[in-house]
């Protein structure tokens, strides 16, 4: 693997192929964005191209050196990763990577650590890293990688070079799909519009039903009546009270409020990502005005947005079916 075999993420290794041309690679960054969104693969790769035997001549990692290969296996001595220990990242853990730092890399040009989820460092685990990061060593590079940064002290977030990841588009997270898992492009497609943008949330949903699951949800929006209130709320405890389960629900809805969107402005059903249930999302896009579906669009939005924040599920639930425009 090397930078070439990265979906997305094109600005991020620029910069990055920059600064290694420029020999003026950073001590210390911090990776942050949405989970498994190709952070740390990415973190991989630069640990690889730092320390890869041709990378000097093509600032890319070649895949067929010693220390690629190594790097690849797992088992390179110079590559760390360090993760929590149950709940959090302890102090310890921190400590181990002060005494490595005192040593000169064993076989690479740089010693790499990457911590992982670096927002669960602990208090002591914390402040321990930023005496680190206050005198910082020329043969070692530190990559803090969480989707949360705003819960990492200021002081640690000062210190490092922060790289923001966005989500992948859909067709990013497709081609992915399509190319690395030979899926169907329809389906590809369906599980890349509810991923949000998360390759590794895409390859999760495949492993569920969530191709029936959707069936019934787009089953159960046709059946659901305005003008029945038992019918809304029948709609609304449909999505039930895992939250994991709410957040594919809305996503399903998404799609299909998308979709309705499109159809009514081309009148195409080629660009439907609910290709399987065109009659449906025409017959949506017919009934309902523009401004209708974008309203349910925000609607969906704000329930979700309501729901990550443990607000009462059953009552956001109820309160967004029966402001839907159906």
């Amino acid at each position: 693997m090397s930078f070439l075999d990265i979906y997305g993420h094109e600005k991020q290794i620029v910069i990055l192929k920059q600064a290694l041309a420029q020999h003026r690679v950073g001590h210390s960054y911090l990776f942050s964005g949405i989970d498994a969104a190709g952070k740390k693969t990415l973190a991989l790769e630069f640990a690889k191209v730092v320390n890869c035997e041709k990378a000097d001549e093509i600032h890319d990692s070649c895949g067929e050196c010693p220390a690629c290969l190594k790097i690849n296996r797992h088992n390179h001595p110079d590559i760390f990763f360090i993760e929590a220990e149950g709940q959090f990242i302890r102090i310890n853990a921190i400590r181990d990577i002060q005494e490595q730092m005192t040593f000169k890399p064993m076989e690479g040009r740089r010693r790499v650590f990457v911590i992982d989820n670096a927002d669960k460092m602990n208090d002591q685990a914390a402040n321990a890293l930023l005496k680190t990061l206050e005198e910082p060593s020329p043969a070692n590079i530190l990559i803090l990688v969480t989707a949360k940064p705003y819960t990492l002290p200021s002081t640690i977030i000062s210190r490092c070079r922060h790289m923001r990841f966005n989500p992948l588009s859909i067709d990013t997270v497709a081609k992915f799909l399509i190319e690395r898992m030979n899926m169907e492009k329809k389906k590809a497609l369906l599980l890349a519009s509810l991923s949000g943008g998360s390759i590794g949330q895409a390859l999760e949903l495949n492993k569920d039903d969530v191709i029936a699951y959707r069936t019934e949800t787009l089953k159960l929006l046709a059946n659901t009546k305005k003008s029945e209130p038992l019918s809304l709320l029948a709609f609304a405890s449909f999505f039930g009270q895992d939250k994991r389960g709410i957040k594919q629900g809305f996503n399903i809805l998404k799609t299909c409020f998308r979709d309705a969107l499109v159809y009514k402005e081309t009148n195409n059903d080629q660009m439907l990502i609910n290709q399987d249930n065109s009659s449906f999302i025409a017959s949506l896009a017919l009934r309902l005005s523009g401004e209708q579906i974008l309203r349910n669009i925000a609607l969906v939005e704000k329930a979700a947005e309501t729901i990550e924040q443990n607000v009462n599920k059953s009552l956001t639930l109820e309160t967004m079916a029966f402001k839907l425009h159906l």
